[in-house]
């Protein structure tokens, strides 16, 4: 790999990575549009919350990876069901322990944002521990 290389991939990688982060509240848009009850049971329902937000977000994530794999922006192996798991799993994990802790989700929580974070980190992380 040349010294022009390593930047235009690292750039590449980021470049996917905002796109994760994009997508994440993309799909979360267009589920809250096409489904405008979900919102309301952040108060009511945060069960059903959790599961929603947490489909979201990994859709969002693996659909951006899965374009970034498809484009060549990204170079790593498919693995297309390790990464969507990963993905959930990383979304799910901070989401249920802010359930835990505070019972219910206020607007603008930080937990979203460490669930968007671990969703991206699930997806990558199936191609880190196959390297070993």
């Amino acid at each position: 790999m040349n010294t022009t290389a390593k930047p235009v991939r690292l750039v590449a990688v980021l470049g996917v990575i905002l796109l994760q982060l994009i997508m994440t509240q993309v799909v979360t848009f267009a589920v809250s549009f096409f489904f405008p009850g979900v919102g309301d049971g952040m108060q009511t329902l945060p069960g059903m919350f959790v599961i929603v937000l947490g489909v979201t977000f990994a859709i969002g994530v693996f659909l951006a990876g899965w374009l970034g794999m498809r484009l060549g922006w990204l170079r790593i192996q498919p693995k297309y069901a390790a990464r969507l798991a990963g993905a959930l799993a990383g979304a799910y994990l901070p989401l249920l322990a802010g359930w835990l802790v505070s019972r219910s989700f206020e607007q603008g929580s930080p937990w979203f944002f460490v669930s968007i974070l671990g969703s991206i980190l699930g997806f990558y992380l199936a191609g880190w521990l196959d390297r070993s």
